[in-house]
């Protein structure tokens, strides 16, 4: 029970990994705040969670508009009275274009999502963590910031930037009782990967189980990590179990860095 008595907020809360960050967090004692953009899935979700005997609280959420935050941020505090813990998990995914050819808009829309959107759920969040005396702040970042691709440009600089400013909040916010750390995953089993394997098995015509050792050749441990086993990683950040940590990058990666 690493999180018990806590109230968690997760953003991103949508199918793979937020989704089973939310439920770890409920899993391991804590009170599991829930947003994305699509209602229907969070309601679900929410219903998961307090069938474990937790509360939950969903609320919809753009992290590009600030008002939206601010209310994520005064509806968790009404409902619960703090915030202990954040999860920075809501994301968008490159355009998959070499710069040569992307249009630079492109680029400020994923840096709009990727690096002010999570920043401003924190902004939102920092009062009251400081108030309280304390509390932790998960950056959920991306492997693609140690190897960059090319046609991930734009997202790798987004996350890029919001690896540093993760940083500098560490050194900003330690003084108030507030931890700050990220999160780096690569390749992780979950629905995006699982389809992606099946894409490409059947673009260049290989089972899918060569379509796997194709990407698992890389990764040391031998093996595609899930968003169970990385969801581990956010939940060990969040909790007293890293208590000494902040400003620090984890990677959960299967060891893919090293390659």
């Amino acid at each position: 029970m690493l999180l018990e008595g806590r109230v968690c907020v997760v953003s991103g809360a949508g199918p793979g990994l937020g989704r089973q960050v939310a439920l770890l967090a409920a899993r391991e004692g804590a009170d599991v705040v829930v947003a994305a953009r699509r209602k229907p899935m969070l309601d679900e979700l929410a219903a998961e969670i307090e069938a474990m005997g937790r509360r939950a609280l969903a609320v919809p959420t753009d992290i590009t508009d600030d008002e939206q935050c601010t209310n994520l941020v005064e509806r968790t505090m009404a409902t619960f009275g703090r915030v202990d813990a954040l999860v920075n998990n809501a994301y968008t995914e490159d355009v998959f274009q070499t710069f040569r050819r992307v249009e630079l808009d492109q680029w400020r829309r994923l840096t709009e999502v990727n690096l002010f959107g999570p920043l401003q759920v924190t902004k939102a969040v920092v009062p009251h963590m400081t108030e309280q005396g304390g509390g932790s702040i998960v950056f959920v970042n991306s492997m693609v910031v140690r190897k960059p691709a090319v046609q991930q440009g734009g997202y790798a600089t987004a996350k890029g930037g919001l690896l540093v400013a993760a940083r500098v909040l560490a050194r900003e916010l330690g003084r108030f009782g507030i931890r700050v750390n990220s999160v780096l995953p690569g390749w992780m089993w979950g629905p995006q990967v699982e389809g992606y394997v099946h894409f490409l098995a059947e673009h260049r015509g290989i089972s899918e189980e060569e379509a796997l050792a194709d990407i698992t050749k890389d990764i040391p441990l031998g093996v595609v990590p899930t968003d169970v086993q990385v969801a581990g990683a956010v939940i060990f950040l969040a909790s007293d179990l890293a208590a000494a940590v902040t400003g620090h990058a984890l990677d959960a990666n299967g060891g893919e860095v090293l390659s």
